[in-house]
């Protein structure tokens, strides 16, 4: 039998120690064990891709300009990165990008912006545009200043060479942008996580996958990766379990996922693992 595992950081432990203890409990049984650290964004993205060679995340976080993002996207292609993720899951910079592109021009980088889910379609322009988003979000919407905000991104677009922008351009406050002009990608932080340790040999290998979180209730937590994980099982034909510490969701909501069961550790990992192992083995 060979389990894949996906784990994310789980109470003090790190998404590959997390990820470790739970394979173990396959492994003590005689089963063979992958495991791959899985994160949305923030600490959760960096923690994953820790030891991934050559991948730097750069978080712009929140200001006027992207020219500190730029630097630092700079300096992490100068000290050896061939990939970074530009984490745009957070707050971001409200200038598109410009001050990012400016910083640099000229200059051969690869480029992963990592945005959240809902985000991964997000256009630039438009009633659902970045400037509306914008307005609204304010709670005392200027129209006048929306339309202007987004006949500026439509001009600058252009300017740049990308007069219709994809969906996702929108994406990390219209940062996304800078993204699409510098020929990159945009992906979730499973997505380009994926990508980047070739996880689809390993799907195809797996009977079972099992994702690891912290916790998994239906607000939110621990549903992007398990929807992410479910999701490759699927494509795979193969079940998906999960285990976190904490589960407050129903087995029905679950169903919604494509997710078999999940298991509460409630503080004991290892032992929640070797439980669920002794039931799902074969």
């Amino acid at each position: 039998m060979r389990v894949l595992v996906l784990a994310t950081s789980v109470a003090e432990l790190g998404p590959r120690a997390a990820g470790a203890e739970v394979a173990g409990a396959w492994a003590a049984l005689g089963h063979q064990v992958a495991v791959v650290p899985l994160g949305t964004g923030g600490p959760g993205l960096a923690a994953a891709v820790e030891g991934v060679p050559e991948v730097v995340v750069v978080a712009p976080g929140v200001g006027a300009s992207s020219e500190p993002a730029g630097l630092a996207v700079l300096e992490a292609f100068d000290t050896g990165a061939a990939t970074v993720l530009l984490d745009l899951t957070g707050e971001c910079p409200d200038d598109a990008g410009e001050g990012l592109l400016r910083v640099l021009e000229g200059r051969e980088v690869s480029l992963v912006g990592v945005v959240r889910p809902e985000e991964l379609d997000a256009p630039l322009l438009g009633v659902r545009g970045v400037a509306a988003r914008r307005a609204y979000g304010s709670g005392t919407p200027d129209i006048a200043a929306a339309l202007a905000g987004d006949a500026a991104l439509t001009a600058r677009a252009a300017a740049l060479g990308v007069p219709e922008p994809p969906p996702g351009a929108g994406a990390g406050n219209g940062m996304a942008l800078a993204v699409v002009v510098r020929a990159g990608t945009i992906r979730t932080g499973p997505q380009a996580i994926a990508e980047l340790v070739g996880l689809e040999g390993s799907l195809a290998a797996a009977d079972l996958v099992v994702v690891v979180t912290d916790a998994l209730d239906f607000g939110g937590a621990g549903v992007a990766e398990t929807q992410a994980a479910s999701s490759w099982a699927a494509e795979n034909l193969v079940p998906c379990l999960a285990i976190a510490d904490r589960v407050h969701i129903s087995s029905r909501e679950l169903r919604t996922f494509g997710v078999e069961s999940a298991y509460a550790a409630e503080g004991d990992l290892a032992g929640c693992a070797a439980r669920v192992a002794r039931t799902w083995n074969w």
